[in-house]
């Protein structure tokens, strides 16, 4: 079975001076293959590699990154993997509002798809609404099914499906039914700012 380990809880919250701190959750998959979902932001780069040293693990050892989307906060140290293939839906650009960001291995999003699996026991759930390049992965470990979604659960704070969402989002009505879709899946969730929860 898969070992799902956070890395770094990621944040979005301001500071006492009133700033924004911002950076993602970054995840690591142990199994036949090493995977990162999302590589966070500028402050996070330290300490990942310090994260991955306690697993016993290099950045050059991780086989796959998959970004969750093409924000910036979700992807600025995916340069550290080196070795890594990149999956992401979209290719920079392909939207307004989308960061250009180049890498030969990042996918065409025709290669992504619900239940497409990266490793046995680790697939891909299209979860659109935040943006529309939006996809979080699966995973089967022996406590239950682990779903790493990414800003299409961007925190604890969107469990309750009645409350009208209050962050970026490009499709509402998208948005609500990728959390309804996360939630139908999850034992545990992994959100975009945010350390793993519990799904009672």
């Amino acid at each position: 079975m898969k070992e799902v380990k956070v890395l770094i809880k990621g944040e979005h919250s301001k500071n006492e001076e009133e700033k924004l701190v911002i950076g993602s959750t970054v995840t690591l998959i142990k199994g036949n293959k090493n995977i990162i979902v999302d590589t966070g932001s500028f402050l996070d780069k330290d300490k990942i590699i310090e994260e991955l040293k306690k697993e016993n693990l290099t950045p050059e050892e991780i086989n796959i990154v998959v970004l969750t989307h093409l924000h910036l906060d979700h992807l600025v140290n995916t340069y550290l993997f080196k070795n890594a293939k990149v999956f992401c839906k979209f290719k920079g650009g392909d939207y307004p509002g989308q960061i250009h960001y180049p890498n030969k291995g990042c996918l065409e999003r025709a290669e992504i798809a619900d239940g497409k699996e990266l490793m046995k026991g680790v697939s891909f759930l299209l979860t659109p609404g935040h943006t529309p390049d939006m996809i979080s992965v699966v995973v089967n470990t022996t406590e239950g099914k682990v779903v790493i979604a990414g800003d299409a659960f961007p925190s604890k704070d969107f469990l309750d499906l009645n409350k009208e969402p209050i962050a970026m989002l490009t499709d509402i009505p998208e948005f609500n039914k990728s959390r309804k879709k996360i939630l139908e899946v999850a034992d545990y969730i992994v959100p975009g700012h945010g350390d793993m929860f519990k799904v009672n």
